[in-house]
């Protein structure tokens, strides 16, 4: 397991029952989601980087940082 994977596996840990959790882009944190409805289940679109699909997560600020961080580090790295 690297850094990374550990590092988010200590936030899952850590989500305490009361906290708030925001609706994130699985593939780059973002809460800039909208929900468009239609068929057996509805799809969310994710406004900054185009992810369409069912699943999202809910995430606190902290994995919602970390999630961030880990994409954009993806895209400098396909630069």
């Amino acid at each position: 397991m690297n850094d990374e994977e550990m590092e988010t596996e200590e936030f899952i840990e850590d989500i305490q029952p009361n906290e708030v959790l925001i609706e994130v882009c699985p593939i780059c944190g973002s809460p800039e989601l909208y929900f468009e409805a239609g068929g057996v289940e509805g799809l969310y679109h994710c406004k900054q980087c185009g992810y369409i699909g069912a699943f999202v997560i809910d995430a606190n600020e902290e994995m919602m940082e970390l999630i961030q961080k880990e994409y954009n580090a993806s895209v400098q790295d396909s630069e």
